[in-house]
């Protein structure tokens, strides 16, 4: 966040008695409250369907959530002179749900489940389509591949190449394995449920967007991928965060599932969903992702770094996949 930022503000009706940075923010002060200004690198057009679904949510949620402000000109974003847009929203001031307090990541889980229920049954202009997760998993498939296929064309291999070589084989059979647990039936029954329930997602699900409030009110904030999925996908991804800072611990995980279920129900094919989810090596392809995705002229130190912290927690994460099987039986 560049300090000419500051000047952007000028671009809203807004009166200004002091600005701070935030984490990647611009904080202003005004009298209607704190306001946050954000990079942000989306379509007009998504910015707009994100208000109009904040909207509607705003009036279901029993909560307080960030909302986009428009410029005195009625747009939803503002340029500065180098043409990088920035959006402003009310500033949620409190602190981030604790990763390590199991009581936090409980309670999210009970607000995460009220929270779906108020992004359900939204009025929506366009056609509703229901989440293709296998088309995402074969996405990631195919960049496993590329890595795999670049990585034994050097004719030197380096220690990261090596190490990921030698592990290949065995994500590549988790792959398979996830892809394969989500039969025909279980497919068709996700799909059912979240066209029937016109299920909508918060889609960046994690901690730092999980903030308790003076009074201790949990809420969310950053709905920029706000997007229509199945909601265990937001779920799975706020659980498999807390799980990797908890030695996959199966104990939380079942107290975590069972606070949300408490609020609304998960059904089978959901469980089965998760189980899939957290049976397919994500670490493992963001690993190949990012060194795909690196300059060629730096070696892979980071990406080392992330498959030998991945590889030190495989066999917790498999005590893990072992117990949370009983759930999809």
């Amino acid at each position: 966040m560049n300090d000419r930022a500051v000047t952007l503000f000028e671009k809203y009706d807004l009166e200004i008695e002091k600005t701070r940075k935030g984490r990647g923010m611009l904080i202003a002060t005004t009298p209607q409250g704190e306001i946050a200004l954000t990079e942000y690198a989306g379509s007009v057009d998504r910015l707009l369907f994100v208000r109009e679904r904040m909207e509607q949510i705003a009036q279901k949620f029993d909560g307080k959530l960030d909302h986009i402000l428009p410029t005195t000109e009625g747009e939803l974003y503002c340029s500065d002179y180098e043409g990088q847009n920035y959006i402003a929203k009310q500033y949620l001031d409190g602190y981030e749900c604790n990763v390590t307090q199991e009581r936090q990541c409980i309670e999210a889980m009970q607000c995460m489940a009220k929270l779906h229920m108020a992004m359900r049954h939204l009025q929506a202009q366009q056609p509703y389509q229901a989440d293709r997760l296998l088309e995402d998993f074969k996405r990631k498939d195919a960049e496993l591949v590329r890595a795999r296929n670049f990585m034994r064309r050097l004719p030197r291999k380096d220690e990261f190449s090596l190490m990921f070589l030698r592990a290949y084989e065995c994500y590549w059979q988790q792959t398979k394995l996830a892809q394969s647990f989500l039969d025909e039936a279980c497919l068709q029954a996700l799909e059912q449920k979240q066209l029937a329930e016109e299920m909508y997602v918060h889609g960046d699900m994690n901690q730092h967007n999980i903030i308790i409030l003076q009074g201790k009110t949990m809420t969310f904030r950053n709905f920029e991928k706000l997007g229509a999925h199945l909601q265990m996908k937001d779920v799975y991804f706020f659980m498999r965060k807390i799980l990797e800072k908890n030695h996959w611990s199966a104990a939380l995980a079942d107290r975590m599932i069972d606070a949300y279920a408490a609020v609304t129900p998960v059904e089978h094919a959901e469980y089965c969903y998760l189980y899939a989810r957290f049976l397919y090596p994500e670490k493992f392809w963001k690993v190949a992702n990012g060194y795909l995705n690196r300059r060629k002229s730096l070696p892979p130190h980071r990406q080392q770094e992330k498959l030998v912290a991945f590889e030190q927690r495989e066999e917790e994460r498999q005590l893990f996949l072992n117990k949370w099987l009983e759930r999809c039986r």
